[in-house]
């Protein structure tokens, strides 16, 4: 049996259920790109090569196999991928692949992917309503998993990712959606008042949980109204937006930029991100969000990001009427 969904802008063709993905229906169009995932049962393989470790959480081992590249965890699977991102075979010890095995597949593997089809990733949460799309971008800790979550629960936002956003098409910006589910911290999902016994502590013993969203099903790609960037501050009394130049948004935006292979040597994925970003920053606006620690201001939070769908969309009408004349 296969199982069709959504995730990142891709139409994903899989062999088993993937929990948390958006369901697609069997010839329904609009994605960017295909990616077939099988599965087998094997023992661990071993890397030919490897090019990058991470040494916390997952511990994640990036390298090569038999000219795919192959990922690692400390957990049970290896995932292989081919180089055009097109095909995967996940390997596992057991079958289905164990819980673990999945959220590294979903959390850490899935949204490399788009990358090698041509996708620009950003360390961001991303949201959507009122048909367009917005991207939260900070430093750990700005809160962006937070209010990702404060808005969908609270205020009827749909989530598209909230740890990578994946942009399509620079010139006409396009997110792709993700899981719909976000990961918090405890006193995150206290103070949000989310019912802790939904929650899913992960493996990645971090100390987040994974907490389920009631939310409609996002469209495969949805269009960028305007990039968000985050500043908490625990003295601040209330939140205030402020308008940035493109030169100070790229500043901002170029360190949360995700590659497939951080100590990769290709030029050419660097120039494609940095340039497709400085493409996009002259068609949407960017703003800093200055906003307080304090849960008690996540209303009025909120009310200041609703407009700025709107501007968004008259930068994007007027980026349209510029382009037929």
């Amino acid at each position: 049996m296969t199982y069709h969904y959504s995730f990142g802008g891709l139409r994903v063709r899989s062999q088993i259920e993937l929990p948390g993905l958006v369901p697609a229906a069997d010839g329904e169009s609009g994605w960017a790109g295909d990616l077939d995932l099988a599965v087998e049962t094997g023992s661990p393989i071993d890397h030919d090569v490897v090019s990058y470790e991470w040494r916390n959480g997952y511990r994640l081992r990036l390298g090569e196999r038999d000219g795919r590249w192959l990922i690692r965890s400390r957990f049970d699977g290896s995932y292989l991928i081919d180089r055009d991102g097109r095909s995967m075979t996940l390997v596992a010890e057991t079958m289905p692949p164990d819980a673990a095995a999945i959220e590294v597949l979903l959390r850490r593997v899935l949204t490399r992917v788009p990358m090698l089809q041509g996708a620009i990733a950003v360390h961001a949460a991303s949201l959507l309503q009122d048909g367009g799309g917005i991207l939260l971008i900070g430093r750990s800790g700005a809160g962006k998993s937070t209010l990702c979550a404060a808005l969908t629960v609270q205020d009827g936002w749909q989530i598209l990712g909230d740890d990578t956003a994946l942009l399509w098409r620079p010139g006409a910006p396009m997110l792709g959606a993700g899981a719909k589910t976000v990961c918090l911290w405890p006193e995150s999902r206290d103070g949000l008042e989310l019912a802790a016994e939904r929650s899913i502590p992960l493996a990645s013993a971090s100390g987040k949980s994974r907490c389920p969203v009631v939310a409609g099903d996002p469209p495969a790609l949805v269009p960028l109204r305007a990039l968000i960037f985050l500043d908490r501050r625990a003295e601040l009394a209330e939140p205030r937006l402020e308008r940035l130049e493109i030169a100070e948004a790229m500043t901002l935006i170029v360190p949360q930029i995700i590659h497939f292979n951080p100590s990769g040597a290709s030029v050419q994925e660097r120039v494609h991100a940095v340039s497709g970003l400085r493409e996009l920053l002259h068609t949407r606006p960017a703003w800093r969000l200055v906003y307080p620690s304090d849960y008690a201001a996540l209303p009025q939070v909120k009310a200041l990001l609703r407009p700025l769908l709107t501007l968004g969309a008259v930068a994007c009408d007027a980026q349209s009427a510029t382009a037929s004349r």
